[in-house]
Parts: structure tokens; sequence; C-alpha cells
């Protein structure tokens, strides 16, 4: 899939209904965060393992996380990587591809005269999501622009509650 200027960021192939895609963030809280989003969190990952294929996260993950733990990377790579709960997608040509195309179409022009691209690794993660079909973006970060067709889902106990309502 090709995010284009006429696409208005909503085309989507090989789309699987009901995708949640997982930013990076979520699961630092899953495994370091205080013990009420990390219990609410790793439920509604157990939801995601009883329902295969239900959620996606891009590799750009690894990198992110790793770098920053206070943990040792095997509990991170047993989340991500072993417990198979994550349909976890590569950064290949065709991501890189999209994430130029959808950095230039969801680019703002500042009152200055500068335009503001959003930032690259944020970008990754909302092609990967549109790539793999996903209706639904788990993360803390409210300021990802995303497409009409997915929905942003605070990473918090309120969002975290409809996504498990939903999977039940």
């Amino acid at each position: 899939m090709q995010i284009s200027a006429g696409s208005g960021m909503n085309g989507m192939a090989n789309a699987r209904p009901g995708g949640v895609y997982v930013d990076a963030n979520p699961f630092v809280y899953a495994l370091e965060g205080p013990e009420d989003l990390a219990s609410s969190l790793k439920a509604l990952f157990r939801l995601f393992k009883d329902n295969p294929g239900s959620a996606v996260t891009s590799e750009l993950t690894l990198a992110e996380v790793l770098p920053k733990r206070r943990i040792p990377d095997r509990e991170y790579l047993e989340l991500l990587v072993w417990s198979e709960i994550f349909d976890l997608r590569p950064v290949d040509r065709d991501v890189l591809y999209g994430t130029a195309d959808y950095r230039r179409i969801a680019a703002v022009k500042l009152p200055d005269g500068r335009v503001q691209m959003p930032k690259l690794p944020d970008s990754i993660h909302v092609v990967t999501a549109i790539n793999n079909g996903c209706r639904m973006f788990l993360s803390s970060d409210s300021k990802i622009k995303l497409p009409e067709a997915i929905r942003f889902v605070r990473a918090d106990a309120s969002g975290i509650a409809s996504l498990v309502r939903e999977f039940k």
C-alpha cells in the first residue's frame, strides 16, 4: 500500500478488520510502569494472545524500548518476540516509501512559513498500522496524526478498559 496525496491517508491494503496497533510506550508501561497500568495492559495483552492476529507493532519498537529499559532485555524480547502475541512487522522499503509519503501529506505549515513534518519514528508506526489494516492505535502520544479510519486509543486506564470490553 502506498499513501498518495490523493488517498487522504485513508487507503488500506491487506486490511485485517479490527486490528490494534500497539505503539512503543504501552510496552514500557506494561513492563516498567505503575502497577495499576501495568496490570491493565498485561490483561489486554492476554486477550490479544487469545485472539491471534489482533495486535500489531513494528520492529522499530524494539529499537525504541531496549536502549531505555531498566529491566533485562529478555523481558522485552519475551513480550515482543517470543510470546508471539504481537505481529511484529519489519521496517522494509515499502514502509519507508509509505513513511515518506505520509510525512509529506501530514506536514503542517507553521505561521513563520516553516514546514513541520511528523517525527520519523511516529510516522513509521502510523504507516505500519495502515499497511496492516489496523483500526485502532494504542499509544500515550496523543500528538500522533492518524488517518480517519484509525481510532486513537489512549494507553491509560479508560482507553485500555475500552479495548478490553471490545475483545471480551
